[in-house]
């Protein structure tokens, strides 16, 4: 991605001055709006897939930040892109609004320097990611859903990029379920058979090392031969994916749900947002080892 073109939404001038000393060092490009009504023009006059993310406080005259997402929600050429909600320490209510209304990233007042930046690039990195899997695959779109059952294994994240989107071409929304197949695949490479733990991931995202240590690992003797297979049944009714690591497990109830302690970190959203998100049921089975993916929305042969 080219330089990132962030959308800040803030009425309170103090509190716009101080987002945008925060960010005016960074790579970013910066616009400004006072609030959601304001914001919403201006996202209107700009290309559909002008802005990569909107920086938006909760509570605003006019056109409040949940309204503002609310409506962006609403139209396919806006609803990929992430928005960021500020709001206060003591408003879980408000929070978890925001989710069932699709805000899977947070910035909880005061907010410092490094927290904002890192929350910001998990969200485009995540945007990124969710873009790579809309590239549709020429050629399979007619014969694909003929597909009744069948049996891939993933080693790498790249492998779970494609077989992401090529799973989700059996579906009537590829975009949102391709997301969840990828968050899933995702994590069953490196938390599940890389042994990447929570707070490891924390720190290699902060020093822009991820990418280096999952190649490290994945070179390991020990990890070799390890996949994530993921298994497929499909028939008129239901498409159910499921997926399988070859990892130790873990406390996979944690993350189904918002966790406030965790809503500024730069990573742990995806199984919550495949969750809410992508899925119509969702459940880990084998502590945490295996999740079974079941929608019904699907793609007819032709």
């Amino acid at each position: 991605m080219n330089k990132a073109n962030l959308l800040i939404v803030e009425d309170d001038l103090v509190s716009q001055k101080l987002l945008q000393s925060f960010l005016k060092n960074e790579d970013f490009n910066l616009f400004m709006a006072n609030d959601g009504e304001e914001a919403s023009q201006l996202i209107r006059q700009k290309p559909h897939d002008f802005f990569h993310c909107i920086i938006s406080d909760y509570l605003m005259p006019n056109k409040d930040g949940i309204q503002l997402l609310e409506e962006l929600k609403q139209h396919a050429e806006y609803k990929k892109i992430p928005f960021i909600l500020q709001t206060t320490a003591n408003s879980e209510a408000e929070i978890q609004r925001g989710i069932n209304a699709g805000a899977f990233y947070y910035l909880i007042k005061p907010i410092t320097k490094e927290t904002l930046i890192s929350v910001v690039n998990a969200a485009l990195k995540d945007f990124q990611n969710h873009k790579d899997i809309l590239t549709t695959l020429k050629g399979i779109h007619k014969a694909f859903p003929l597909i009744t059952d069948g049996r891939f294994e993933v080693r790498t994240i790249d492998e779970a990029k494609h077989l992401s989107s090529f799973i989700a071409l059996l579906t009537t929304d590829p975009n949102s379920i391709g997301i969840g197949f990828l968050e899933l695949m995702v994590n069953a490479v490196e938390h599940g058979n890389l042994g990447i733990t929570y707070d490891e991931k924390t720190q290699l995202i902060r020093d822009s090392q991820l990418s280096e240590e999952i190649n490290r690992r994945l070179a390991l003797p020990e990890n070799r031969r390890k996949f994530v297979a993921v298994d497929l049944r499909h028939n008129d009714e239901t498409l159910v994916v499921t997926i399988t690591d070859m990892g130790n497990g873990f406390d996979f109830e944690n993350y189904l749900e918002f966790s406030l302690e965790r809503a500024m970190d730069n990573h742990g959203r995806g199984i919550m947002m495949a969750n809410k998100l992508s899925f119509d049921e969702l459940t880990y089975l084998d502590g945490g080892r295996q999740v079974r993916c079941l929608t019904r929305k699907l793609k007819r042969p032709a």
